[in-house]
């Protein structure tokens, strides 16, 4: 027989996965705070070898929901580098502007 924690993982596990593809971050920090509390409580029983196997089967899943967590960062940590390369060039450039204007002393020179 399954026990209710391992379920429950189920469930947790398939709604993080909604949440990631959502972009829900609240949701998804809510169901993985809740996925170690079970899996926590799963460290402390005997399991059969029938629950071991859907263990294993939700590991593959819980892997698939890092890929996209890491997708997400990946993408993220992208648009934020582009973001701070596009500001610093444009301070570059209106730096060396303002130099550039700076060093003109009078317009008939």
């Amino acid at each position: 027989m399954i026990t209710k924690e391992i379920i429950e993982l189920q469930k947790v596990i398939e709604a993080e996965r909604v949440a990631l593809v959502k972009g829900a971050v609240e949701e998804i920090l809510k169901w993985s705070s809740y996925k170690i509390r079970l899996l926590r409580l799963l460290e402390e029983k005997d399991l059969s070898p029938e629950e071991i196997d859907l263990i294993k089967v939700l590991y593959e899943k819980n892997e698939k929901n890092k890929k996209l967590i890491e997708a997400g960062l990946n993408f993220a940590e992208e648009a934020y580098k582009l973001l701070t390369n596009f500001l610093l060039k444009k301070e570059s450039y209106g730096k060396q502007k303002r130099d550039t204007d700076s060093l003109v002393l009078s317009k008939r020179a």
